[in-house]
């Protein structure tokens, strides 16, 4: 799955009940659409995910994410609503870091799950068997180029 292909994909996402605060039915469009694809689209969904994830995964957006900045699952769970707000509010983000949400209720951990559970569904198994490992970590603080350390 290329770049293009993933933002497509996030622009199923309902913005409406993302800002409304209800990631779940925010992504239930995109979790609906994902249950089509082939194993190689979602692994492909991950990569891409990770990637976009890892990009802004450093101190200077943390420092400017509010109270989600402080712990590395509120760091990571803002990031994903920047991801899961779509490409140009992530893009205006990734170049201005003083534009990250700054706001607790302003996260979409919800977005890490619905090609896991896609997957988990195609091989009648569970999403904790997800076997694809993308080429970078999204976890906070993975991106050692961005952070002080």
């Amino acid at each position: 799955m290329n770049e293009n292909e993933f933002w497509k994909l996030i622009d199923l996402i309902d913005v409406s009940a993302l800002d409304a605060g209800d990631e779940d039915a925010a992504i239930k469009p995109l979790q609906k659409v994902l249950l089509s694809k082939a194993e190689e689209d979602l692994f492909g969904f991950e990569e891409q995910l990770a990637l976009q994830l890892y990009a802004i995964d450093g101190e200077v957006y943390a420092d400017n994410a509010g109270d989600s900045g402080g712990s590395d699952d509120g760091f990571l769970y803002v990031r994903c609503y920047v991801v899961a707000k779509g490409k140009v509010y992530y893009e205006a983000v990734k170049s201005d870091p003083t534009r990250m949400p700054k706001s607790i209720e302003q996260w979409c951990e919800a977005i890490l799950y619905p090609h896991r559970e896609a997957w988990a569904q195609a091989n009648s198994t569970s999403a904790s068997e997800w076997p694809f490992f993308a080429s970078v970590s999204y976890e906070t603080a993975s991106n050692s180029d961005l952070w002080g350390n």
